[in-house]
Formats: structure tokens, C-alpha cells, sequence
């Protein structure tokens, strides 16, 4: 108990600090990369793809990204749904996408209650997987139960999941020749969700599952099919992510 109690105290005291330190914060329940300045900061909540967040053919690949809002003022939280099962993927079929999405906005709701953050501009931003994930947390929550206001999705796993209800604006972005997760599963989706009108799927042709990962060669076989870098698409879609987070004036 005193241990516990130590280390909360511990982990405390590192969200006090801020600044460098606070880079790569490391608290009790999740890894976040926070800028400098004390706040309120926007947040946004990141679910991996099914390797989790540091697959083997890209290790850094969501450090970066994660880098990368933290230098344009974002406070990133990783919500991993693998880790905290003792998991390093989903193959296992040991955790659904309804786990993960849940996973998901318990890290929002977690990051809502923390004094650093904006508690009206926390998004939720998903790969793959974890893409899916994001979209189940629509389907399974009320607007008001997900505490994240916006959510961006990259090619996410589009089968089997219910339409949604709620009008939260979502950014999908999906690759035009995904054999891993087919964007038409994704648009067939939208076209059924109470509000369609609130979803931009943005399509970007010719590009493969996981184009926004530089550690990638234009294309190669990877366990469920084909993935591979698209420098163009990338480019693109980062721009789309900083104006769909950008507050309306």
C-alpha cells in the first residue's frame, strides 16, 4: 500500500514539473508526450494497429507521429489496448474491438480530467486496428459518454462494425488499394451512420495499407497483405489531420 502510494505521489509530481521533462512523460496508467508551457493543452489520444505501438517493422514510427503534434502543441496519450493485457497483437483474437475501443475512451476520459489539458478538444486518432477501435467507441457510446469531440481515423478495420448515431465529426483516411482493410467496408459504413454528413473520408488512390509509415518500402507482403509508404499520400493526409484539429474561428 505505501509503495502505491509512493509511486502515485511519483507520477504526481512528473505531470507537475512540465517542460522537457515532460516530453515523454511515463504515468501509471499511460505514456504521454506533453509540450512545453503548462496548459490547457488540446489532447489527442492515439490507438495503434493491431502490432501495437512499436511493430517491428517501424519501432518509432508512432513516437514520431506522437513527436510531431507534441511540436504543434498537442498533449499525446497512447492508449494501449495491447499492452495493458500483456498482448503484442491482436492476431490472439484475445481482445476485441469493442476492448480496444473502450480502452480508448477510458484514455479520453482520463485525459478530460487532467488540469494540462483542454477537456473540449481531445480527438481520438486510430490506425488500422486501432482505427476500428475508434469507430466501435462511436457505435458504442453516446456523444456525451466518449470524451473525445473529434476522431481520425487511418484505414481503419471497417467489418462488423455497427453504424453510429452520434454526429462527432470524423476525418477517415483511407488508402485506394488496401487489401487489408478495403475502404468500401469503411464508406458502406459511413453511408449508414445517422449522420454521414459529419464523417470527410478523404481516398487516396493507388495507396497501400500503412502509407504514412516512412520505415516502409512503396510496397511489401506483411501478414495480412500488402503494406508500403506513399511519401504523397502521407504528406496529404498530415495536412488534413492539422486542419480537421484546428479550431474553428
Amino acid at each position: 500500500m505505501i509503495l502505491r502510494l509512493i509511486l502515485a505521489i511519483l507520477a504526481i509530481g512528473a505531470v507537475v514539473l512540465g517542460g522537457n521533462d515532460l516530453a515523454r512523460a511515463q504515468t501509471l496508467e499511460y505514456r504521454t508526450f506533453q509540450p512545453h508551457g503548462a496548459g490547457p493543452h488540446p489532447g489527442v489520444v492515439f490507438a495503434s494497429e493491431c502490432s501495437g505501438f512499436a511493430p517491428s517493422v517501424a519501432p518509432k514510427a508512432y513516437e514520431r507521429a506522437a513527436e510531431q503534434l507534441r511540436a504543434q502543441g498537442y498533449l499525446v496519450l497512447f492508449a494501449d489496448y495491447l499492452g495493458r493485457r500483456g498482448l503484442t497483437s491482436c492476431v490472439s483474437g484475445r481482445i476485441s474491438l469493442s476492448d480496444a475501443g473502450k480502452d480508448v475512451v477510458a484514455a479520453a476520459t482520463w485525459l478530460k480530467s487532467q488540469p494540462f489539458v483542454d477537456p473540449a478538444r481531445i480527438s481520438a486518432l486510430g490506425w488500422s486496428y486501432g482505427g476500428g477501435a475508434v469507430l466501435t467507441a462511436l457505435a458504442e457510446h453516446r456523444q456525451d459518454q466518449l470524451s473525445f469531440s473529434r476522431a481520425i481515423v487511418y484505414y481503419p478495420v471497417c467489418r462488423g462494425i455497427r453504424p453510429w448515431k452520434n454526429a462527432t465529426p470524423v476525418l477517415m483516411l483511407l488508402a485506394g488499394a488496401d487489401d487489408v482493410a478495403p475502404g468500401d467496408a469503411c464508406e458502406e459504413l459511413v453511408k449508414s451512420s445517422a449522420t454521414p454528413n459529419a464523417v470527410k473520408i478523404v481516398l487516396y488512390s493507388g495507396a497501400q495499407h500503412a502509407f504514412d509509415v516512412s520505415e516502409l518500402p512503396a510496397k511489401m507482403t506483411y501478414r495480412f497483405g500488402t503494406i508500403g509508404y506513399d511519401p504523397q499520400a502521407a504528406a496529404a493526409a498530415q495536412q488534413e489531420i492539422e486542419k480537421f484539429l484546428k479550431p474553428a474561428n
